[in-house]
């Protein structure tokens, strides 16, 4: 191993946690201080407790110049304002489509006509298909009779 070039191992370097464990290990450094130990870590003691970890989201505010965490959440709720309110007009708009189809079958039932379906011209559809597929058994067949 060539000397002087790895770094010293301190056998009895100190470990010292943000809520006052301490104990020894190795390590190349001295002294290490940590802020979670097995004894105050929320997966070991089995507590519910969140580790704020210095305001994330003011951090994000900061770094990007975007303002407070105050003005994001107003601008997040006039958003949602703005969300609800063409939700609200598109409901509004979908009934007044309803009642004006409501409005029209009840003006043809009192004119005494058949009121307006779907089904009605799906029907006439479907009747005047198979006729085209009769047409064409006619024309194959006779294209056969006349080539015997």
């Amino acid at each position: 191993m060539k000397t002087e070039i790895h770094p010293d191992y301190h056998v009895d370097a100190q470990v010292t946690c943000a809520c006052g464990n301490t104990w020894t290990t190795g390590s190349t450094s001295a002294e290490i201080r940590v802020e979670l130990c097995s004894n105050c870590h929320p997966f070991y003691t089995g507590e519910q407790r969140i580790v704020d970890t210095e305001g994330r989201v003011e951090r994000l505010m900061r770094r990007f110049n975007l303002g407070s965490a105050e003005e994001a959440a107003k601008l997040a709720e006039e958003a949602a304002e703005r969300s609800a309110t063409a939700e609200a007009e598109a409901e509004a708009a979908a009934e007044a489509e309803r009642e004006a189809a409501r409005a029209a079958t009840q003006a043809s039932m009192l004119a005494g006509e058949a009121p307006p379906s779907e089904s009605a011209a799906e029907d006439e559809a479907e009747t005047a298909e198979p006729e085209d597929a009769d047409s064409e058994d006619k024309d194959s067949s006779e294209s056969e009779t006349e080539a015997d």
